[in-house]
């Protein structure tokens, strides 16, 4: 027990630079485990936006030409209100059943399915250090992922599709649901989801933020080599793009190469969003956990301590004089600078509050 309240302390205490440090290293030592099962689902995803959604992006394709040409009109006739109104319906709907499917680094059916299928091993193996992958991906799928399905696959999209806002809601008060829905004894993932996640609105928006500006970077680069390399702006290339999406001569084949291609980075990187999140996921869990929000600046402090830093020892009835302990008896033995905790025998760590107290054992 005074192991599991020491580490709960060691994780309740981390800084947010910490714990994103944490998220890049689980990042590296879980890469191995998970890389599989995630790129699965993301091939996955590609397979079925191109089946599903290569003739409504043909159509948005093929009208776009005429749609310019009506916008520079300054009168435009009725069907070309009802062309523009089409072209409008098909384009938005096409960005909303891609987002449906996939999602935008968050959210999106398969996405959550995926993170779902490795977020108990991912939290186990940080919190816990070795655990089975196998088990943990079998026990990821039950009844319970199609809440979360629900919200965070589908909601969000939504959310989306409606400016934003009501998806960053969502996410910021919600996220968590992929690893309570999967806990034991939890009969509320969704509220237990919340309260976790209450006060961290800045951080999760933090860990979102910066896990998009690292892709968002590399695909930059990544896609601007592509682009040099196929030469995308010649009249070659632009023939053969039009030909794989053309009914006539439609190439599923090339489409799904195509859009795996472009889709590296994001295969590659699946991981990293996932082990941030579940890094501050542990974090913020320990804190309520504990009970209390934990916060290195502003620590209770024993009021029997007088010297922080000092060990108290007691070798004679006379020695309680010695230090003044304000009406309170003070046991032999030492005191946590940090959380005033009376310890017996001399420890590394504040068994409380999981502080490092060695320099108190070396004065």
């Amino acid at each position: 027990m005074e192991v599991d309240q020491q580490r709960l302390a060691i994780l309740a205490n981390k800084r947010f630079s910490e714990v994103l440090r944490e998220g890049f290293k689980l990042f590296v030592n879980s890469y191995g485990y998970i890389f599989l099962p995630l790129m699965m689902f993301s091939i996955i995803s590609i397979l079925l936006q191109v089946f599903l959604l290569t003739d409504l992006e043909w159509n948005v394709n093929t009208l776009d030409i005429s749609v310019s040409e009506i916008m520079e009109k300054p009168d435009l006739t009725e069907s070309e209100w009802n062309l523009l109104v089409k072209y409008l319906l098909m384009y938005f709907a096409l960005i909303f059943l891609n987002n449906l499917i996939s999602g935008m680094g968050v959210g999106g059916i398969i996405t959550t399915i995926a993170m779902c299928s490795v977020s108990t091993f991912l939290y186990k193996k940080y919190v816990q250090g070795e655990v089975d992958f196998a088990s943990s991906f079998k026990s990821s799928f039950n009844k319970k992922i199609l809440l979360v399905i629900l919200i965070i696959g589908i909601f969000i999209p939504i959310g989306t599709f409606l400016f934003f806002i009501p998806a960053v809601i969502i996410y910021a008060f919600y996220i968590f649901l992929i690893y309570t829905y999967n806990m034991k004894d939890n009969n509320n993932p969704i509220s237990k989801a919340r309260f976790i996640s209450k006060g961290a609105f800045w951080k999760l928006i933090g860990v979102f933020v910066i896990n998009f500006i690292i892709l968002a970077s590399i695909n930059v680069i990544y896609t601007s080599i592509i682009d040099f390399i196929i030469n995308v702006d010649s009249a070659t290339f632009s023939y053969n793009y039009n030909s794989w999406y053309d009914p006539a001569t439609r190439n599923f084949g090339m489409i799904i190469l195509y859009k795996i291609l472009y889709s590296f980075v994001d295969i590659i990187f699946a991981p990293l969003f996932i082990c941030l999140l579940t890094s501050l996921f542990a974090t913020l869990k320990a804190q309520k956990d504990l009970g209390y929000d934990y916060r290195r600046e502003a620590r209770p402090v024993s009021i029997g301590y007088q010297e922080p830093y000092r060990p108290l020892k007691v070798d004679s009835p006379e020695s309680y004089e010695e230090v003044p302990s304000y009406g309170i008896p003070l046991k032999e033995g030492l005191y946590c600078p940090f959380c005033g905790y009376h310890i017996e025998r001399p420890k590394k760590f504040c068994p409380k509050c999981g502080e490092d107290i060695s320099f108190i054992n070396e004065q």
